[in-house]
């Protein structure tokens, strides 16, 4: 992962070609490397249990910006609205997303736990799931009571009804 120096805005953020590989975290332009194929794996199982609770309007997976303030514009790895977003209008316009997944990797699980988390349940997000293939563990991070869940235990969402998830079922091969 490489993190540049100067402080740098949304509106700096902004200029930067369509589906360049960085996100803005408080104020450093972040750049990270290609996911692996077990990280894409394991997004493509959970997105696909999402679309089917809540459809394919209201789900995405990365990269989607999601600006936060103007130090601050993440892309976790998939979001999910409560009411599919319009898709006419700048991602500034449309509500912050009620869920944020990001799956862990060496080279981002540090912000994602103790930077990203933060920020967007402050934001207004209101769970923050971190799924971690290495543990197989997956943590819920929501302004009540945070959750997790290893093997066979099973961690339910608190804001899209019907979504859960079991690490050993998630994980499996």
């Amino acid at each position: 992962m490489e993190t540049m120096d100067a402080v740098f805005t949304r509106s700096d953020y902004m200029q930067l070609p369509e589906g360049f590989p960085a996100q803005l975290i408080e104020g450093c332009l972040v750049k990270t490397p290609s996911p692996t194929y077990g990280h894409q794996f394991f997004l493509g199982r959970i997105y696909l249990r999402l679309t089917a609770l809540v459809g394919e309007r209201c789900v995405v997976m990365a990269p989607c910006d999601i600006p936060l303030d103007d130090l601050n514009v993440y892309q976790p790895d998939v979001v999910v609205w409560a009411e599919a977003p319009r898709l006419d209008v700048k991602q500034d316009d449309n509500p912050l997303p009620v869920l944020a997944i990001e799956i862990l990797s060496p080279s981002t699980e540090v912000q994602d736990r103790r930077v990203k988390t933060r920020r967007l349940l402050a934001a207004g997000v209101k769970e923050v799931w971190l799924v971690d293939p290495r543990r197989r563990r997956i943590s819920v991070a929501c302004i009540r009571e945070p959750r997790e869940a290893v093997g066979e235990d099973v961690v339910h969402s608190q804001v899209i009804d019907g979504f859960s998830l079991a690490p050993a079922d998630l994980f499996a091969e």
